[in-house]
């Protein structure tokens, strides 16, 4: 993941401020919209010096990259409806999310402390990084 400099910091709070005004301005939210902003920022942000060797060698294109977050153990078609409610539509938006703002999220949702349980951000992580879903059925999906 590439470092984030503090000269980054602006860009991250004027996109996070775009992501709440596209959405309407809703309360409560600042945390996902500055994971989000967080996240597409590190995404443009090319450090090849901090890229670890595991994933400098093999590279996944964005394009063959899974998007469903239903690939996830444990999120079904309900979570996934109440998490796009929540402008949480992909992979990389769970994989970005900070522990702390996906336990605020599962409160907020009610779900008892299954994201930290089922490991949603890791197992988000690894689908983005290429590797196969763990449940057996989701395997097959992801084809």
């Amino acid at each position: 993941m590439p470092h984030i400099l503090p000269e980054h910091d602006d860009i991250i709070r004027a996109r996070a401020y775009q992501f709440w005004l596209e959405e309407g301005r809703p309360n409560g939210r600042h945390e996902i919209h500055w994971q989000r902003a967080l996240a597409s920022v590190q995404a443009e942000t090319t450090i090849p010096d901090v890229v670890p060797v595991s994933l400098a060698a093999a590279p996944v294109d964005a394009a063959e990259a899974p998007s469903d977050v239903s690939l996830i153990g444990g999120i079904g078609p309900k979570i996934k409806t109440q998490l796009a409610k929540e402008g949480i539509s992909t992979l990389a938006h769970v994989a970005a999310l900070a522990p702390a703002a996906l336990a605020k999220l599962d409160a907020k949702l009610n779900l008892k402390g299954r994201s930290a349980r089922e490991e949603w951000i890791a197992q988000a992580k690894e689908l983005v990084a290429g590797k196969a879903p763990r449940a057996r059925t989701d395997k097959a999906r992801a084809k």
